[in-house]
């Protein structure tokens, strides 16, 4: 089974207008060496967020008469509770609740975009700090640890450190050659937009056991047509009957030279069923040795837990 999904995060049409977001995801199982594939589900998600980051329309595909309760709901830790509280049991792995899933982190990542512009047009990146942010990011995360780059140069007035990001390579990750099925359709990443891809590829075997390979990247779109690379980690786990028996983190692209350090503590997540990934993660990978991008992709390889077992190879 693959499973890829994408989230585009729009730069605001003028300041006090709606941040749009839109999502798709679709999972495609494989037989016969991969020379068989069919579409076992899609998901399409249209959004957008106030300045205050409330949620103030949405659409999807599937149709769901829960979502419009969403509306109102902000983006950040109570947006994911309130999922919780609304989507159906039923529908607690499907496709549509893992894109829901990414809209707060998709909210949060929009600023990255922000900044690129804002340092190509020659404004002060200590402008552009929001007042009393050390006091709600320090020791956060990994990144964002007391000491550390990012903390050190707001605190010098400096602003948020940009990284020099990579080019986005012109493959699709997890798409060798021409491979028609690799990927749903994307489409271009307009100027100073960003997108979220997840490829996570699932194998089960009769026997129980299985195997996950799973990656993120973050870009950004650039003036020439380009994306650039902000973000990528890949994470690898395999186990039996729906239990991890050993998952490790590669750091591949990220912004602060402390961030990687969080890809040393997956291992404490070793013996947790794959179904309990998204309420386990943010309790044992917390503070610094956490990464935000790291655990959103942990809970997205939890929402395949429907994929372990024989009912993905019916």
């Amino acid at each position: 089974m693959r499973r890829t999904m994408h989230v585009d995060i729009g730069p605001r049409a003028k300041w006090g207008a709606a941040l749009p977001i839109f999502g798709a995801a679709r999972d495609l199982r494989t037989a016969d060496g991969a020379q068989t594939c069919s579409v076992v589900a899609e998901a399409h998600v249209e959004a957008e967020f106030d300045t205050e980051r409330r949620l103030v329309s949405i659409q999807a595909a599937p149709a769901s008469q829960w979502l419009a309760d969403l509306l109102g709901t902000r983006a950040g830790g109570g947006f994911r509770r309130r999922l919780e509280e609304l989507v159906p049991a039923e529908q607690s792995g499907s496709l549509l609740r893992q894109v829901l899933d990414d809209l707060p982190a998709a909210v949060l990542i929009s600023g990255y975009a922000f900044m690129r512009l804002a340092r190509r047009e020659g404004l002060d990146p200590g402008t552009l700090t929001p007042v009393g942010v050390l006091d709600r990011m320090v020791d956060l995360c990994s990144g964002w640890r007391a000491g550390g780059v990012a903390v050190a140069s707001i605190g010098t007035g400096n602003g948020v450190p940009m990284q020099d990001c990579p080019p986005a390579p012109s493959e699709m990750p997890g798409a060798p050659g021409d491979d028609p099925w690799a990927w749903h359709t994307t489409g271009a990443l307009g100027i100073d937009w960003m997108r979220r891809r997840r490829c996570l590829d699932v194998s089960s075997r009769p026997d129980g056991s299985f195997s996950v390979w799973a990656m993120f990247r973050d870009t950004d779109g650039e003036p020439d047509g380009t994306e650039s690379v902000l973000h990528e980690y890949v994470v690898r786990a395999s186990g039996a009957r729906g239990v991890i028996g050993h998952i490790e983190a590669e750091p591949r692209v990220l912004p602060f030279p402390e961030c990687p350090a969080a890809a040393d503590t997956v291992s404490a997540l070793e013996g947790t069923p794959v179904a309990e990934l998204a309420p386990t993660v943010p309790g044992v990978l917390a503070g610094i040795a956490s990464c935000t991008h790291l655990n959103d992709l942990l809970r997205a390889v939890g929402g395949l837990s429907d994929l372990l077992g024989p009912a993905a190879a019916g």
